[in-house]
């Protein structure tokens, strides 16, 4: 017995909230990668967010 329900529909590759599609090498495309957010400095961000990074110049 099989199901479908572990499928990833076509619609959803490279779209917001769906899967990252591949480019011809098999590689996730530049435009699909987000780009993090980077502060420098001695004092941590008060609400960072997930990705983000922090470098520490202390």
């Amino acid at each position: 017995m099989s199901t479908n329900s572990n499928l990833v529909t076509t619609s959803a590759i490279g779209t917001a909230n769906g899967v990252a599609g591949l480019d011809a090498g098999g590689r996730v495309p530049q435009a699909q990668i987000p780009t993090p957010k980077i502060t420098v400095g001695t004092t941590a961000p008060t609400s960072p967010s997930l990705g983000d990074v922090w470098i520490d110049t202390n």
